[in-house]
């Protein structure tokens, strides 16, 4: 077993495996944890902590160099992360000072940089004798990088303050009640039976909204499939995939979304065939399934493996069915699509997930603008092969989890130039901003996560 490292040290060496080892926050966090058991109480805190440094890397970063009389040599990084934990503690938490400053200290000695104590304890303290020393600009304050922000600023330049504000705060924890189990009230109250207090999305049929965020164990009956941890935005997918009200032929219309309960035994969904086509790790393949009450046809492809397990998981926890398969999407179907296609296609679309910062902060220290133009070239892919597989008046639903209208409505608009047939059908999301071409949520702005949604209708 790993060296049972405190909180602190155990914060800087998995933040150090993010930023400068290039490890995705997941992945480190998961793996730390798989080796080295914590309890509860400090899992959650060193996860407080590495969301944090990732989160506050550019401002925590400027003060740190402040602080130090000259760099951290690169063969002992590890605890320029040490100090950037302890600066996170006392900028940002309200820890009390004497704990985060010795408990950061000791996180030396546990790493085997016992020379470094003296280093971290006198730039901490420093740091408490006069914090409004420790000014920093403009741009480190905001802690994204250059081209992220000139990109978001080029994009929605009168939202710029509130996305990345937004991007540096903690989300809400959002759950997605599970419609084919209980009402979204009943579930409501059986949270707030257990103490846990909660409120309905106002912008999902099935969302719920904790006024705390709480480990997955203590929502009740979670195993056994009651509910999902999903963001708002993500959850209005299959809401404008599938409305409430059908129609019985399935024309093509200008969807709207009335308050109205979901209809499980409408015939109309019991026999649609629908595809998702990125559908790893399925939290919208299931709620496809569970508004159609686990009864159309579907196909969920991912081109992983190792992401298909964690679809077939998924769908196991919620009682839920889809044939999965490993599969390119932007290739020749090597999977059985229908003959005549499908009635719905879902394009959830690689993407440079610039509208998920909030909750993927190591976005910010992992992607690179030249990884716009190759997301650019599998999107258009994407789009191009699946629309063959859409069948005569079927829907399409292409969406991002970006900001960049490179990657949104600018490719929607070079899809539809070159598409005979293709139209751009007008949807009714409750709560974003109206493109031409589709609608555009945003951090800061909508109260949900920043996606890209655009319906296309075959002719």
């Amino acid at each position: 077993m790993a060296k049972h490292l405190n909180t602190r040290a155990a914060a800087a060496k998995i933040s150090w495996q993010i930023i400068d080892k290039g490890q995705s926050l997941d992945a480190a966090i998961n793996t730390f944890f798989e080796q080295s058991p914590y309890s509860p109480q400090d899992r959650g805190f060193v996860q407080e902590l590495v969301y944090g440094v990732c989160r506050w890397y550019g401002e925590l970063d400027a003060v740190a160099n402040t602080l130090l009389k000259s760099p951290i040599r690169n063969k002992d990084r590890i605890v320029h992360f040490v100090l950037l934990v302890g600066l996170y503690q006392l900028r940002h938490l309200d820890t009390a000072e004497h704990a985060g400053v010795a408990e950061t200290v000791s996180a030396c000695k546990q790493l085997d940089k016992q020379w470094a104590k003296n280093v971290i304890n006198g730039c901490l303290r420093n740091y408490l004798r006069a914090p409004d020393n420790s000014h920093v600009d403009d741009a480190a304050s905001v802690s994204h990088p250059d081209w992220i922000k000139a990109a978001i600023k080029s994009a929605w330049p009168e939202h710029l303050a509130a996305i990345l504000n937004a991007n540096n705060q903690r989300p809400p924890m959002c759950l997605r009640v599970n419609s084919r189990q209980q009402p979204r009230d009943q579930y409501l109250q059986i949270l707030a039976d257990e103490g846990l207090a909660a409120k309905a999305d106002p912008y999902s049929d099935d969302g719920i909204i904790l006024d705390q965020a709480c480990a997955v164990t203590a929502l009740p009956n979670f195993d056994d499939g009651a509910c999902s941890v999903q963001d708002t935005a993500a959850q209005i997918a299959a809401q404008l995939l599938l409305p409430n009200t059908e129609l019985p032929n399935t024309e093509l219309v200008d969807i709207e979304l009335p308050n109205t309960e979901l209809r499980n035994t409408d015939p109309v969904r019991k026999n649609l065939t629908i595809l998702d086509a990125c559908a790893a790790p399925g939290g919208k393949t299931a709620h496809i399934q569970e508004r159609c009450n686990n009864e159309a046809r579907v196909h969920a492809l991912d081109i992983s493996e190792r992401r298909c397990q964690q679809l077939e998981s998924t769908l196991s926890r919620l009682q839920l069915q889809a044939d999965i398969h490993v599969a390119d999407a932007t290739k020749t179907p090597t999977w059985n699509p229908p003959q005549e296609g499908y009635d719905r296609i879902l394009i959830d679309a690689p993407c440079s997930g610039l509208g998920v910062i909030r909750r993927h902060p190591d976005i910010k220290h992992h992607r690179r603008p030249s990884d716009i133009d190759t997301l650019e070239l599998i999107q258009a892919q994407l789009l191009d092969q699946l629309w063959l597989q859409l069948k005569p008046d079927g829907v399409m639903l292409y969406m991002t989890c970006s900001v960049l209208p490179k990657e949104n409505e600018k490719q929607i608009i070079k899809f539809l130039k070159r598409t005979k047939g293709a139209q751009a059908l007008t949807l009714a999301h409750p709560n974003s901003l109206s493109l031409e071409h589709g609608a555009q949520t945003l951090p800061g702005v909508h109260s949900m996560d920043g996606f890209y949604y655009c319906l296309l209708g075959k002719h």
